[in-house]
């Protein structure tokens, strides 16, 4: 890490780093391609979904939503909600852009920040220059938005034992980025996400609370938790 503080993140340094996240994302969005098609959007519908959208549970919880013949404003404030956690996270990223970033280049940067972009990001103890996560934040999203069409077309030949399958890869993600967190900071992060889970179960299973927001509360409850008992400098060191 000290050779890091002697010179500027790049845009081939977040291409690096971001290619295991367009792994991780292909597979994925490649499962939203077959939700999209199974509604019956068309091929460019389902594409234009993920451009202007890149928000992977968002999306699928929107799709749901529409299955289900949800309102428009339902759908708005579910999708609202869910993708809430993202103004936690835009905040401390730009906390830790390099001094001159401002304007349309922040907007576009904020649209690409996602949970993985993100905690690849935030990793680095430098400031975060804007070519690099320029290249971290390209490469997650060409990952998303060609796997979705991938997806969609590949819904005409896979069998649909298998398209199921393909759903699971959403978990793996997060349980290798948990994972990630644990190895960084230590068995604090294991018991907030087990505090986060049992809450999100109590909501959903006892008190029959909406998916939606029981995933909310559940996650502004660890980033409250986080917040204060797992401090920076303890894990800088």
């Amino acid at each position: 890490m000290d050779t890091e503080n002697q010179s500027q993140l790049t845009f081939h340094q977040g291409f690096v780093e971001g290619s295991p996240i367009f792994v991780g994302y292909f597979p994925t969005a490649m499962a939203f391609g077959l939700v999209c098609r199974d509604l019956g959007l068309r091929i460019w519908e389902a594409v234009l979904f993920s451009v202007t959208n890149f928000a992977g549970s968002g999306q699928f919880l929107a799709a749901s939503l529409i299955r289900s013949g949800s309102i428009l404003l339902e759908i708005f404030i579910s999708v609202l909600l869910i993708n809430l956690r993202y103004s936690f996270m835009g905040a401390e990223l730009s906390r830790k852009l390099e001094k001159g970033i401002g304007g349309p280049a922040r907007l576009l940067l904020a649209h690409g920040t996602t949970d993985e972009v993100f905690s690849v990001a935030v990793l680095h103890r430098s400031p975060i220059s804007k070519p690099y996560l320029a290249g971290l934040e390209l490469t997650a999203y060409l990952g998303w938005v060609s796997g979705t069409a991938v997806g969609f077309l590949a819904g005409m030949v896979l069998p649909s034992a298998l398209q199921l399958a393909v759903g699971v890869t959403l978990y793996a993600m997060f349980s290798s980025l948990l994972a990630q967190e644990f190895r960084q900071k230590g068995k604090d992060v294991l018991i907030i996400a087990l505090i986060s889970a049992s809450l999100n179960s109590l909501l959903i299973l006892v008190l029959k609370l909406g998916v939606g927001y029981s995933f909310v509360i559940s996650m502004l409850s660890a980033s409250f938790l986080g917040a204060w008992f797992i401090k920076e400098e303890e894990y800088r060191a």
